[in-house]
């Protein structure tokens, strides 16, 4: 499927899936920190701001795809910067305010978070795999690399709902508090892990760092022999998305109107190599072998 479907089509698609998965994430969210806070369970409200990121990223992501999708020959593709500028200043503002509710919350031998909010904790984690094995499937029809990353990090905080659960029920059942203060600070862990990840990808996107797929350039370098030979080919991060710029050495008795077409042909194929590659840059200078040949002709 992920061939038969239009680069433009995917990008539409996975970032309906991500708007539908923020939705969730988001509702589901609201309902776990009031009853965290109406309760005054730390862990559950941690939960809960932990959702808070995942569904501020899951609309950040979804806004990017979608515009990818809509892109044209005069959309400004740096724009997709600011993708990661946003990702970042959500990730710091999550963090912050974590950071600042642990520093003032946590008070030792408080009262444990009520039983039945297991149920609450383990619906979320139920809910969360069942986000990880939709955007899987839609992975491997789509090809898209952010649901993969955010597949992987549902199928991570699954397990950390399980496991908020699992302190809940021995907070109660042993009459150990540290149990739950233990959960929460591998809930903060965990959300300082992703903070991280997240602030060096937006980093890389922010300053365009290269992006290193040997299959991808072999593929460009591929497309640009039917131009010339290939002199230079790099893959620059754009946010989550990709700029591609290359030199090519052509043959110098190529007339312009046949190298305005050969070079338009290897912008469209090379757009079609990866859907997360929003502009192409080919530039052109003669063949200096050629070039020689050709003037040593020229003066005979």
């Amino acid at each position: 499927m992920g061939a038969a479907v239009r680069p433009s089509v995917r990008l539409w698609l996975a970032s309906l899936y991500l708007f539908i998965i923020g939705t969730a994430t988001l509702a589901y969210t609201l309902v776990e920190l009031l009853l965290g806070l109406a309760y005054g369970s730390l862990l559950v409200t941690s939960d809960a701001l932990h959702g808070f990121m995942d569904a501020a990223i899951s609309y950040i992501s979804g806004f990017g795809l979608y515009y990818a999708s809509r892109r044209g020959r005069s959309f400004p593709w740096d724009i997709y910067r600011l993708e990661s500028l946003m990702t970042l200043l959500s990730t710091i503002w999550v963090l912050g305010f974590y950071t600042y509710l642990l520093a003032t919350s946590i008070k030792p031998g408080g009262r444990p978070t009520p039983l039945w909010m297991t149920l609450l904790l383990l619906a979320g984690g139920a809910m969360t795999y069942a986000m990880y094995l939709w955007e899987s499937r839609n992975y491997r029809s789509l090809r898209i690399d952010i649901l993969k990353a955010d597949a992987a990090h549902a199928k991570a905080d699954t397990a950390l709902s399980a496991a908020a659960a699992a302190a809940v029920v021995i907070s109660n059942a042993a009459g150990l508090a540290a149990a739950e203060t233990a959960a929460v600070f591998a809930i903060y862990g965990y959300v300082l892990y992703e903070f991280i990840k997240l602030s060096r990808d937006a980093a890389y996107g922010i300053l365009g760092a290269l992006y290193k797929d040997p299959r991808l350039e072999e593929g460009i370098r591929s497309v640009l022999s039917e131009l010339g030979k290939p002199l230079d080919v790099k893959v620059r991060r754009a946010g989550s998305f990709l700029v591609v710029y290359t030199l090519v050495a052509v043959s110098p008795d190529m007339t312009v109107g046949k190298l305005h077409a050969s070079r338009t042909r290897a912008i469209k194929a090379i757009s079609r190599l990866h859907p997360l590659i929003v502009h192409v840059d080919v530039k052109v200078v003669p063949h200096r072998k050629e070039l020689r040949r050709w003037l040593r002709a020229r003066r005979q």
